[in-house]
């Protein structure tokens, strides 16, 4: 593989109703719930799937709904494992969402990629009554015209922003316009059309889909995507990379940073150094 893969925990809420992780699952109780963004280097490519967010409103506001929080800035956590924000090229956004797509404007180098749906979808969205306020209340309001002033790219379906890497449409699952990550044809970073391990490998361990919640798609939309997904990687799980799931800190080598949040290092490419502290890896 020529690309290294990491997951960085920018911030986490410690009591996240799980039923809004798992369709029909009213009674299923809380859970630590971190936010993640992906990163992706090889020789001569900076990558980031996703980019966070950073704005104390939306800390206070979840602070108050969810109990304790932590936080950092994206551009602060990058730069713990020896990223600057001016080496990033290209930012894979695999929907919009304040939590997804929240500092694209920290990254002032970067060519962004996302779906023309995504974007499309939710300029129309806008232009609708205010009862239909749900399609909206997550998205990051600034995204297109950020994209409309800087180097950025729309892409219609299956796209290759650099060699290696593939972006693939997941529409009318999570968003309208989702798309996934794959690099390396090994791994796929999932955005949220998987919060936890559970959604493919379901909620008893029993290989049953238990379909995302928080969707603007359906969930049979979601369950054919989620099975062509697991098919791609020879129903391998752990090649599917989510970023609201606290258990890649186990599955994968990884550290816990001073203020308690994580980075777990997916793959390492030939000739890369770790970004895990030596003697501070948790996982296997």
């Amino acid at each position: 593989m020529s690309h290294s893969a990491w997951i960085l925990e920018y911030g986490y809420v410690d009591r996240f109703p799980a039923s809004n992780l798992f369709a029909a699952q009213p009674t299923a109780g809380y859970r630590r719930m971190p936010y993640c963004f992906g990163l992706v280097r090889s020789d001569d490519r900076c990558i980031l799937v996703d980019t966070g967010f950073a704005d104390p409103a939306i800390y206070e506001r979840l602070t108050a709904k969810y109990g304790e929080t932590r936080w950092a800035h994206p551009v602060d956590v990058l730069a713990r494992v020896g990223v600057a924000a001016a080496e990033v090229d290209t930012i894979l956004l695999t929907h919009n969402h304040f939590d997804h797509a929240g500092c694209v404007d920290a990254f002032p180098n970067a060519h962004v990629w996302i779906q023309r749906r995504e974007i499309e979808n939710y300029v129309a969205a806008t232009r609708r009554p205010a009862r239909f306020e749900f399609l909206t209340r997550s998205c990051q309001a600034d995204l297109p015209q950020q994209l409309a002033d800087r180097p950025a790219t729309l892409v219609d379906g299956v796209a290759s922003p650099a060699p290696g890497i593939e972006l693939r449409p997941a529409f009318d699952t999570h968003t309208a316009g989702s798309q996934v990550v794959v690099v390396d044809d090994t791994w796929v970073f999932a955005g949220d059309n998987v919060y936890s391990y559970e959604n493919l490998e379901g909620l008893a361990g029993d290989g049953v889909l238990a379909p995302i919640a928080m969707t603007t798609g359906s969930a049979a939309t979601w369950l054919d995507f989620a099975d062509e997904m697991l098919t791609s990687v020879g129903g391998d799980v752990r090649r599917v990379l989510p970023f609201h799931e606290a258990a890649v800190w186990n599955r994968f080598p990884s550290a816990t940073w001073d203020d308690g949040l994580h980075v777990a290092e997916v793959s390492l490419a030939a000739g890369h150094v770790s970004v895990v502290p030596s003697g501070r890896g948790s996982g296997s």
